[in-house]
């Protein structure tokens, strides 16, 4: 209803005002995550297209799985020849963060290839008991 009527914003600030701005203020995104429990495992894949192996960095400490990334591109061009009407691919990064427990750090196994990351994490041979009630004597 608020497109019927033309507002004193619709006059002073045209589409293209619009467009500029909010190229400024578009959101961050995190990589989409799929994690999978089976009785011998943890699967992880996580979708990173673009990035190079070389900038990923996986670690597994305290039943916490973290997996980041930094991909830097130069902003300064020396080649002459280039002339950009948009440039936006300059920097990007990502840090997430997942609670794994049960984890045998010794099977762990990872792979990035076609932009896919792959985190195989087996778990312990030991049954951890979660919710044990203690007898109070």
């Amino acid at each position: 209803m608020s497109n019927l009527f033309p507002t004193s914003r619709d006059f002073f600030f045209p589409q293209f005002f619009d467009q500029a701005f909010d190229s400024f203020f578009t959101p961050m995104t995190q990589p989409n995550v799929d994690i999978e429990e089976n009785d011998h495992s943890y699967v992880v894949t996580m979708d990173i297209p673009g990035m190079n192996k070389e900038d990923i960095n996986v670690t597994y400490n305290n039943n916490l799985l973290t997996i980041e990334a930094q991909q830097d591109h130069q902003t300064e061009s020396k080649d002459l020849t280039t002339n950009y009407i948009r440039r936006e691919r300059v920097c990007s990064s990502f840090k997430r963060q997942f609670i794994i427990e049960n984890v045998n750090l010794k099977g762990i196994k990872c792979k990035y290839k076609n932009g896919v990351l792959n985190i195989y994490l087996p778990k312990n041979d030991q049954v951890l008991v979660e919710n044990h009630r203690i007898e109070i004597e």
